[in-house]
Order: C-alpha cells, then structure tokens, then sequence
C-alpha cells in the first residue's frame, strides 16, 4: 500500500482497539470555535536541511489482450517473490441492499476452486503466505512465497481468477457468511469501541454516497445474500480490465511474463465496470454522535474533519500534520494531553485517505476527564497551530522521518509490490517511488499551513463521535 498506509501504523492511528478495514484481519478466520486567524511560519536560527536521494525501482510493464495491466519489479537479491493484484471494487460499488458484498466475496475467493480447492494448504506447503484485504475503493489480493512457487502462486491467483463462479456453491456461500458475521460480531460490534467504525459513514456521508455504509455491510445485506448475487458481483469487477497485478522479486523476466500470459492471458475478455463517481464533501451530515457501549470502562473522544482525497492538494502535508501532533513523546498533542497536562491515557491522530478521506482524533481520557476536556484541549491546539504557525525545523525534522520511512518500507518486495500497485491505483501513474515521495519533499511550511488553515479555522468540516459506557444491571 503508498507510503500512507506504513506512516498510519508507524503513528498507531486509531489503535485504540479500533478494527481494521474489513478483510485486513486473516481470511480464514478494517464545542468552540475555531478562530479563523493569520498563520505564520516562525522563524528558526537553523533550518534542518531535507534529504534528497534519487530513488527508483526498474520495472517493465505489459497488457494483455484482455485488458490485464501488468508490472514486474525484478530484484534477484533474495529467492523470494511477491504477486499483487489489485480490483478496482470496493464497498463503494455496492447498491443499497448490497452492502458487504465486496469483502464477503473477498472471502469466498479463499475458497478454492476444483483444481485448487485448499489454497492456503498448497501455499503454506511450499512455504509462501497470503491474504487480502477489502476497503471502500478496492479489493486487494498479495502473496509473498520463494521464488521457486512463482508459477504455482501465477497460478493459483489465475485459477481462481477465472473459475471461481464455477466452483461457486451454497455450501462454501453459507460458511462465508457464518464467518463474515462472526467477523462483524468480533471486529465491531462486541469490539470495545468497535461500534465507531459502523456509525462513522453515517455521520460522515449521505446515505446515497458510496462511503456512505461499513464496509463490512449490514447484517440483514449479508444474510440476504444469494449464490446468484455472488456471481454476478465477481462477474461485473473481476475482469481483467478491472484489475493489476505486480509481480515483484527473484524470477527471469522472459520466464514470468510467458507464465503470466500462459495463465492470465487464458482468462476471457470482458467489459470494464463503469467507474463510481465519489462526490467529495466538506460537511458531514452529522455534527455530533454519542454511542453506549456495554464492552468498556471509559469514554472515548473521535474526532472527524472531511480531507482531501489521496494524492490530491493537501494529503501530503495531512500526513506530515498527524506526525507532528501525535508522533512521540514530544508531539503536539501527545505531550500536552498526556504528559504535560495528564488528561489523555491514550491519544492518537491520521489522515485516512481513499477517494474520498478524512482526518481523525482520537483520545482516551485518564479517569475523572471528561470528553469535553479533552475536546475543548485539541481545539486549543489547533488555535495555537492557526496563531503561531509551524517552525521550520519542526517541519524539516518530520518531513526526514517520512522519507526516512519510506525507503525502509521499500526494503521488503510484498510491501513495495503492494505499494507500486497502490500508486498506480490512485494516481494513474508508473512513477513509483519518486511520484509518491516527491509529494511529501515538495510540501512545505506554507503549503501545510495553508492545510491547516483549510481544515481548522472552518468547524462545518468537524463531526465528533463520543462512546461512553453503557450503565447495566451489574455496573455502577
């Protein structure tokens, strides 16, 4: 996945018991006013120069008669290979009484075909792993094995590619189903906090707009579900021309590409899905949510602020923002709710990007705080960020540890496999890694104060989810 997705955990964003995005977890089992005022970058006695190193990752790239783009990121410095495949579905291609389509059929994919009817099984015998996850804009599908399984896994992801309808049964539906909603039951709603994460379209969208439900969907959508609708859900987005697949690792070009056309180039032609339109907002519908919640002891405060969409203006320097208000000890918000004025046992802050995003805060306060507190306090922060702006060193010294970040993620080949295939998902383009760095080093104290200002001096872009606990028979 882009560099986004490694600064998010590296952050813990949103680790407060909050789920993954549905699919992420193993498949065999996702107030005040905000002065509008003058920010101003502070001036510093030494500017901490930004690293600039040339990176770039060759690549060869080809499309089959099909309409399958394909991409081979050779590197023979380990016997190991990554395959990638990425679909252009989501949840944001469900229709109302849909919803949870995309990550259910995620899981029937893992169910074999009559060729390969336990994948995991031949997989793991050769030593390699998988998994896949789903979220609003795609579904995803990666393999890390020894260079020696690349035309078994080619294989495997062709076979299920183009046959899984066939091997389609009620059976292998019904138990997909069982485990998806026990996945919603774990996950969300008996998850502390879980719940969060099945109000947040709500709040945040329409009830007609693409991100507007979970991507886990409904209970009711789920359980509604038929063998029929399944089907014609894989045949309308698993097309070729739907999809790309990255090839990452130990091979001989010549050799992967003959397998990659042998197996995928076998899969039959069919038309492209017409792409969804996602209307980007600024309000959300909903300013205020509270939620009870039986599973835990103390509240929790979230925060949410319609952002711009990934690889647009601003996305970058929300990035850079999170980090410098809840990365370490010595962050803006961190330390002043926890350390300096001891209000918050746990904080934390992002940029979730997508087509459409948002920034969230997030925070636990210690016993005896309440929410209120802690909001009244992020929202002073802000001020103070509005009022006096952000130093240059401050800036340079966050900006480094992203690149810094970056070029270590790019050491392992699954994840620079998924992270090509991610950058060329959202921004169309192969110049990966360059295109994807270059929009954080060419950010800058005015471009991200001129973010802040957008995002913090306009309280219509704010929503806030409060949890607290659920007062039964048995507690106080």
């Amino acid at each position: 996945m882009k560099l986004k997705h490694l600064l998010l955990s590296l952050m813990a964003t949103l680790a407060l018991a909050s789920p993954a995005h549905a699919g992420d977890t193993d498949h065999a089992a996702p107030d005040t006013t905000t002065q509008n005022a003058r920010i101003t970058a502070r001036s510093d006695a030494q500017e901490i120069p930004m690293v600039q190193e040339n990176i770039t990752i060759p690549f060869d790239q080809f499309t089959l008669e099909n309409g399958l783009k394909v991409f081979l990121l050779q590197d023979n410095s380990l016997p190991i290979i990554a395959v990638n495949l990425w679909f252009n579905v989501g949840s944001k291609n469900e229709a109302p009484g849909r919803t949870g389509f995309a990550h259910l059929f995620e899981h029937l994919m893992f169910m074999g075909t009559d060729k390969v009817p336990n994948i995991d099984l031949l997989l793991e015998s050769g030593g390699g792993s998988n998994n896949a996850s789903t979220r609003e804009d795609v579904t995803n599908y990666y393999t890390v094995a020894p260079e020696n399984m690349l035309e078994t896994v080619l294989f495997i992801e062709a076979d299920r590619f183009a046959h899984l309808p066939d091997a389609m049964t009620q059976e292998k539906l019904d138990k997909q189903r069982d485990v998806v909603l026990n996945e919603r039951r774990e996950s969300y709603e008996n998850q502390p906090y879980g719940k969060i994460w099945l109000e947040m379209p709500r709040i945040l969208y329409p009830e007609s707009h693409p991100y507007g439900h979970p991507v886990i969907g409904s209970v009711e959508d789920i359980k509604a579900a038929t063998l029929e609708n399944v089907i014609d859900f894989f045949n309308t987005y698993y097309v070729p021309a739907n999809a790309t697949l990255v090839v990452g690792g130990d091979f001989d070009k010549a050799n992967a590409r003959a397998l990659i056309e042998k197996y995928f180039g076998a899969i039959p032609k069919k038309p492209k899905p017409a792409p969804v339109a996602i209307p980007q907002l600024t309000a959300p519908v909903t300013t205020r949510a509270t939620i009870e919640d039986e599973t835990v002891q103390l509240p929790r405060l979230t925060m949410l602020f319609h952002s711009p969409a990934i690889m647009e203006k601003g996305d970058a320097e929300l990035d850079i923002l999170s980090n410098i208000l809840c990365k370490g000890k010595n962050s803006r918000l961190i330390k002043r709710l926890i350390y300096d004025k001891q209000l918050a046992s746990n904080l934390s802050c992002g940029q979730m990007s997508g087509e459409a995003s948002v920034f969230i805060v997030d925070a636990i306060p210690l016993p005896g705080v309440s929410t209120d507190t802690l909001e009244a306090e992020i929202l002073a922060e802000f001020k103070d960020l509005l009022a006096n702006g952000i130093s240059k060193d401050e800036f340079a010294r966050t900006r480094n540890s992203i690149e810094t970040a970056f070029v270590m993620q790019l050491q392992s080949i699954g994840t620079r496999a998924d992270n090509f295939n991610s950058y060329y998902f959202y921004a169309h383009d192969t110049d990966f890694p360059a295109g994807d760095l270059n929009r954080y080093r060419n950010a800058s104290v005015e471009t991200l104060t001129d973010t802040v200002r957008m995002m913090f001096s306009d309280d219509s872009r704010r929503a806030v989810i409060t949890v607290i606990p659920k007062k039964g028979e048995d507690r106080p």
